[in-house]
């Protein structure tokens, strides 16, 4: 019985044994972008990947150390962004996977944990179908998704999202030395226009909006909305990833899908 559940922490003796075993990998996915002038870089890889670990003492996954280099190129005019190009961040992506893969894992699990990452997953997901592999990719994209109701419930603030009082709160939990409690801002955010027009796109929307690298009332986040946040978060990703083992649709799908387009070009 392996007690370890981060991959760095393995052999390749008990990796060996958790393909055997029905063991799901989990790779965690953050960022490296400002997040107001009170919360770390990390902040969301450091957030998702401490939600997979708790996780892991409920269920049997394997959580790979978490992903902070991504998709931002929105944040890229503050100081300490790191962002890849679409083309690499997919490319790392696949490349990950095909590792797992070639180990014998037959469903890997993507958990996101920054809304810019969000696009380029759900293309990612897409895009395996052209790879004809054999495993199943489950992309979790949405970071708060699962626990959206909690957040309508205990927000005081009329704008909820990056850097404000759920995400504050949910360092403040889990990471409550690595806030600048001095640098919290006080009142509301400046915000400029969210978007020209409803249903219209362009590329500086985030950057006209998030005029100070956050939204929001941080100021309004305390630890134990966060302790709420976070346990209803892995009370419900628990739930959903034992769903995702017992899928045994999925694959046979797969497997139909790619004898189709094996007997359309016979």
């Amino acid at each position: 019985m392996v007690n370890e559940m981060r991959w760095e922490g393995l052999t390749y003796g008990d990796i060996e044994e958790m393909v055997k075993e029905g063991y799901i990998p989990v790779v965690p996915i953050g960022s490296l972008e400002v997040h107001g002038p009170h919360l770390p870089l990390g902040t969301d890889a450091l957030v998702i990947h401490k939600v997979a670990l708790e996780v892991a003492k409920r269920e049997k996954v394997v959580v790979l150390p978490p992903l902070y280099y991504a998709y931002v190129p929105e944040n890229r005019h503050f100081p300490g962004t790191i962002s890849l190009t679409g083309r690499t961040f997919l490319r790392l992506l696949e490349e990950i996977c095909e590792e797992l893969g070639r180990m014998g894992f037959k469903k890997i699990i993507l958990l996101n944990g920054h809304g810019g990452n969000i696009r380029p997953l759900r293309l990612f997901v897409r895009e395996v179908l052209n790879k004809r592999r054999r495993y199943v990719v489950y992309v979790i994209a949405e970071p708060w998704g699962l626990i959206s109701d909690v957040i309508e419930r205990v927000r005081e603030s009329d704008v909820v999202g990056h850097a404000g009082e759920i995400e504050t709160s949910l360092v403040a939990y889990t990471y409550p030395e690595l806030i600048k409690e001095e640098k919290i801002p006080k009142g509301k955010a400046r915000l400029g226009p969210r978007s020209v027009a409803e249903w219209v796109e362009t590329p500086v929307d985030w950057i006209g909006y998030a005029l100070e690298g956050y939204v929001g009332e941080p100021s309004k986040a305390n630890a134990e909305k966060g302790k709420e946040l976070f346990s209803t978060w892995v009370e419900r990703l628990s739930e959903l990833i034992r769903k995702i083992k017992e899928d045994k649709l999925s694959e046979g799908i797969l497997e139909g899908y790619y004898n189709k387009l094996t007997e359309g070009t016979s």
